[in-house]
């Protein structure tokens, strides 16, 4: 849910993550979005979802990048993050078409992308290994830039081969130029507001990433 609009913003506090124990001195550090393992989950509400009124579909992760000194993450953490707006999927072939078509106008613009300007409120919860921050950056939909502040929970593998990040936001729909889909063949409209809940993974950079066996 956008306080303040994206995605991935999102990573900053994750590179701050990816940093935790580094010593002082520590090169520029380079980590990647695993696509197969990051979640993007967009949830509005549908008066006719079963579900706690609410219709929830995910988006397929493109790419994203994670760079920045360890010494100090705040001034140089870099993040971006991009993902396909025509994946939505949300097991109602009638309401990925509404999402895709009709409200993303996935056709003209087929990518939603992040990419952080700037740390704020960082805090250690457990020292070298798990910390909270709120991410800025410019979230770009539906050929819209707004800047958004994302609030997140980082953690780093005692290895310090993989970065997770967890996170939640939301968005008015306008704030993009979006209009609500309709539901019920348009007799009925969704909320005004949605929640883009994450769970973003990144690995090192030239760590390999397995590709999906195919359904």
């Amino acid at each position: 849910m956008i306080r303040g609009p994206g995605i991935a913003a999102i990573l900053g506090a994750t590179l701050t993550a990816a940093v935790f124990g580094a010593p002082a001195a520590a090169a520029t550090i380079h980590f990647r979005v695993d696509p197969n393992a990051t979640q993007i989950v967009a949830s509005v509400k549908e008066p006719l979802a079963r579900i706690r009124g609410a219709a929830s579909g995910t988006f397929t992760v493109i790419n994203g990048t994670i760079e920045g000194d360890p010494a100090d993450p705040l001034n140089t953490g870099r993040i971006a993050i991009t993902f396909d707006a025509t994946s939505y999927q949300s097991g109602s072939a009638y309401r990925d078409k509404r999402v895709t078509h009709d409200a993303l106008d996935a056709e003209h613009f087929p990518v939603v992308r992040f990419v952080s300007t700037r740390i704020e409120d960082f805090t250690w919860v457990s020292q070298n290994v798990e910390a909270t921050a709120t991410i800025v950056g410019n979230l770009t939909l539906h050929g819209v830039t707004r800047e958004v502040q994302i609030p997140i929970d980082a953690t780093l593998s005692p290895d310090k081969k993989l970065l997770t990040t967890d996170g939640d936001f939301n968005f008015t729909m306008s704030d993009f130029g979006i209009e609500q889909p309709g539901t019920l063949f348009g007799a009925l409209r969704t909320g005004r507001k949605v929640d883009l809940n994450f769970h973003v993974v990144a690995v090192p950079a030239d760590q390999a990433i397995a590709t999906p066996t195919p359904k």
